[in-house]
């Protein structure tokens, strides 16, 4: 449960249009901490779906509220509603790797993550 409160919390940004194509790099279906097979059997509570306005996962959707890119990495500010109900604002760090993953930290190195790429 933290750690997909954490999650949620560091993965929602509006994206400015001179962000939005680059933005595109981070867009996906992804699995936490584990490959996908690719065949609908993964778990549901590991599953993370990135658009250009939010951030959802199995405790809850965030909202992007601003992102800044440096090279591959993408700082995202975010607000988040848990299914509890609590609202939490937080900052999200994502690095792009080479093989189609993420690396997620939530700002205070509370919660890390590896996202990786599911088939479309």
């Amino acid at each position: 449960m933290t750690r997909t409160l954490a999650l949620s919390a560091g993965l929602m940004m509006t994206l400015t249009s001179a962000l939005a194509e680059d933005k595109l790099a981070i867009e996906g279906n992804y699995l936490q901490n584990q490959p996908c097979r690719g065949n609908n059997s993964d778990p549901e509570y590991l599953r993370v779906k990135i658009t250009p306005q939010e951030i959802s996962y199995a405790g809850g959707i965030c909202s992007i509220d601003e992102m800044q890119q440096e090279g591959k990495k993408y700082s995202i500010r975010v607000t988040c509603k848990f299914k509890s109900g609590t609202v939490l604002s937080d900052n999200i760090s994502f690095i792009v790797r080479d093989n189609k993953t993420l690396d997620m930290v939530q700002k205070d190195g509370s919660y890390t993550a590896v996202l990786n790429r599911c088939p479309s």
